[in-house]
């Protein structure tokens, strides 16, 4: 927010220097130009006047230079100029030496014209002699350095570069102040919000009086916390009381069903028995489904912050704890070399994901089969691979597979791959699924990396 507001103040700052400092500095140097211009016009007519006056009394080779030198001083910036005056025919009364005198020059002023120009480094003026009662009597050819002019025109623009910096400096100190005053309540939100979402339910922001925009953000993200913070606690509530009142009955009814299976059992009565049997297998399948909608629960309300987690030395663990279970199926457990990993994650959400992969793939892969697990880094990803050579899926299944008790095999419930989702997902990482080179299913986790 401070570099938008940082950007929109030098914006409109640019803008006033372009649109006002710009032109007026353009126009106050052409003025400077102008009353440059002006005051050589005017001393030279002075200079002229004077030269009227030795050329009239004929003592322009005795007195008249000092009376020119006398008008140069008195007039400001006059002594740095150079005068070259003529007669009426063309002779050259004072000046012979200061490299002014051209046939064109003094003819423009004998013609009774005058003229401004520039001369290089110089500006020159050329004025006629007694050209008042249209008798030229001779011209007079001033020059005058622009170095005074040069160096007025820089310093206008060195105060008006000045008044542009002073201008910025303003803008960027402004903007910085009102970022601050602005961002100051919104940064304590964010704060309160970011505690929200580590688990801190209690946590609320302190609305500032002002601006009232942020103080009523910050009044509405309060009341969204508290009734957040009311529902999970009612959730919670809700899941005790599921896990108190559907485990004991369902615990209490296969004991009953197992009694009434020896019964039948020790009665002869082999089919009744086959059928208390394949009621035990329902009553197993709906004690997995409400444990696993528990753990389901469980990671949805999950708050725990990400912790450094070792990811080579976890799956070590696992491979070695599933390896009897996969060796009693017929299936070989494989675990793939690779160099030590570690991930951001909270802690027990990927021993979690990862015994409920290996279980999935186990109970798919047929007998002789393998199940292969590897690791390995992906830009700024720990990537963990889970491939069996099972059936597989269609890519119709694998679109619905994270969604709860959608499942294409003949007694599952539908909630592994969702815990897996959920668990992973929660600390910023991501679950694919993919066919097996050859048959099979291979899930892919994505791991936020340590950095």
């Amino acid at each position: 927010m401070t570099s938008r507001i940082l950007a929109a103040f030098l914006v409109l700052t640019g803008g006033l220097i372009i649109g006002a400092l710009l032109p007026l500095g353009f126009a106050m140097a052409d003025q400077h130009r102008r009353d440059y211009q002006s005051s050589t016009l005017e001393l030279a007519r002075a200079l002229a006047t004077t030269a009227e006056e030795g050329i009239e009394d004929r003592d322009s080779t005795t007195t008249l230079p000092a009376r020119l030198a006398t008008v140069r001083r008195e007039a400001e910036g006059g002594d740095q100029a150079v005068v070259t005056v003529v007669d009426r025919k063309s002779r050259v009364l004072v000046g012979r030496d200061s490299g002014l005198y051209t046939p064109d020059r003094v003819a423009i002023g004998l013609r009774g014209q005058t003229r401004v120009s520039d001369l290089g480094g110089r500006l020159l003026a050329i004025v006629p002699v007694g050209a008042q009662d249209e008798r030229v009597k001779g011209a007079v050819l001033l020059a005058r350095p622009l170095t005074p002019l040069r160096e007025r025109v820089d310093r206008l623009w060195m105060r008006l570069g000045l008044v542009a910096f002073a201008a910025v400096v303003t803008a960027v100190v402004l903007t910085v102040y009102l970022a601050r005053w602005v961002g100051r309540p919104l940064r304590r939100l964010g704060v309160a919000a970011e505690a929200l979402g580590t688990g801190e339910l209690a946590a609320r922001a302190d609305p500032p009086r002002r601006p009232p925009e942020v103080r009523g953000l910050a009044e509405r993200f309060n009341v969204m916390a508290a009734r957040l913070e009311n529902l999970i606690y009612d959730s919670r509530a809700v899941l005790a009381d599921v896990s108190h009142q559907l485990r004991t009955p369902l615990a209490a009814l296969r004991l009953r069903i197992e009694l009434f299976a020896e019964e039948a059992r020790s009665g002869g009565r082999e089919a009744d028995a086959a059928e208390f049997e394949a009621a035990l297998d329902e009553l197993g399948r709906l004690a997995r489904m409400v444990d696993g909608l528990l753990a389901v629960a469980r990671a949805e309300n999950t708050t725990t912050p990400p912790q450094v987690i070792a990811v080579t030395d976890l799956l070590r663990e696992r491979v070695d704890a599933w390896r009897p279970v996969a060796a009693e199926r017929g299936v070989e457990l494989l675990l793939g070399p690779g160099e030590s990993l570690t991930a951001m994650l909270g802690p027990g959400r990927l021993e979690q994901a990862i015994d409920n992969l290996v279980d999935n793939a186990l109970t798919a892969t047929p007998e002789g089969g393998h199940v292969r697990i590897g690791a390995g880094r992906t830009d700024h990803l720990v990537r963990v691979t889970v491939a069996d050579d099972g059936p597989g899926m269609s890519p119709g299944a694998m679109t619905e597979a994270f969604r709860r008790f959608r499942t294409g095999r003949a007694g599952g419930t539908g909630l592994g791959l969702p815990i897996v989702h959920r668990l992973i997902t929660a600390d910023g990482g991501d679950v694919t699924l993919s066919e097996t080179p050859g048959g099979g299913l291979t899930v892919t986790l994505d791991l936020p990396a340590t950095r």
